[in-house]
């Protein structure tokens, strides 16, 4: 560089001196050199601002896994499960089959089996078939709501009963009589019905009348089943509780269709009118 430019200087010398006889003023090659660094160095480049990329979120699926935690409490979820006498399907090897709603307690876990104890009996069960949650064994239903066979509250509660009555079979919306049969069962209460069939609301008095541990009565109690008749129509319905002024509370299935559940308080005058036999 610095050759190029002491070539250049000499050369515009040479020029003027020719045409003029006269070497004009100009600075030194050097000088020349040093100011064009010290320009350089005096120059601030600032480099380009590049637009800010979008910063992405990181989206995280968390599954959360039912981790069976041994002493405790489960539900058994599934119809059918059977209880082995040792973790595996072989022949004979089943001791009984578990209702759906069993309580029982976790003991241990082996791959997919699981030990379990409920009374004085123990053994193993598919863990699969185990449920923590009441609500996703138990029915839970809700005022207003039609429960036809198809309905999830629906299949829980013949699940509960077994389906006892064949609704389940023949795919009937659900029924009193079911309903009634239920919320007697979760109360360990039990009618022993024989071979007795056409258990249908209205005929439950008269068909039970007699039959040992049935009571009949006028007066409402709780936890009672409260049958009557309205225009030749027979209705079942379960009394939750009996107040002091002996209005009550009670719940059914088919007060308004063959399959909405209700709920509703009755005073004694609503009641009486109605002339309902308590079972």
């Amino acid at each position: 560089m610095q050759v190029l430019i002491a070539v250049g200087y000499d050369l515009f010398q040479f020029v003027c001196k020719a045409f003029s006889g006269a070497i004009p003023y100009a600075p030194h090659p050097a000088q020349l050199l040093d100011s064009y660094q010290e320009k350089l160095q005096h120059i601030q480049y600032s480099a380009p601002t590049l637009p800010k990329l979008p910063t992405q979120t990181a989206v995280v699926d968390i599954h959360e896994e039912n981790i069976l935690r041994i002493g405790d409490q489960y539900y058994v979820g599934d119809i059918g499960t059977y209880l082995y006498h040792d973790p595996v399907q072989a022949f004979d090897n089943a001791l009984m089959r578990l209702e759906y709603g069993q309580h029982i307690r976790l003991v241990s876990v082996q791959g997919r089996w699981a030990q379990v104890r409920f009374a004085d009996v123990a053994g193993w069960v598919l863990k699969d078939a185990l449920v923590l949650q009441a609500d996703d064994v138990y029915p839970k239903l809700v005022q207003g709501i039609q429960y036809d066979a198809q309905h999830g509250e629906t299949v829980k509660l013949r699940a509960c009963i077994d389906d006892v009555f064949g609704g389940a079979r023949g795919e009937h919306p659900l029924s009193a009589a079911e309903y009634v049969h239920y919320r007697l069962a979760r109360k360990k209460r039990c009618i022993d019905w024989g071979d007795t069939r056409m258990r249908i609301p209205g005929t439950w008095q008269r068909k039970l009348r007699g039959e040992q541990g049935v009571h009949l009565a006028i007066t409402p109690k709780t936890e009672s089943v409260m049958e009557y008749v309205v225009d030749d129509i027979g209705h079942l319905a379960f009394v939750e509780a009996v107040f002091p002024d002996q209005s009550m509370k009670i719940t059914e299935i088919g007060k308004s269709d063959d399959s909405t559940y209700t709920e509703e308080i009755l005073h004694p005058e609503q009641w009486r009118e109605l002339h309902p036999v308590f079972i």
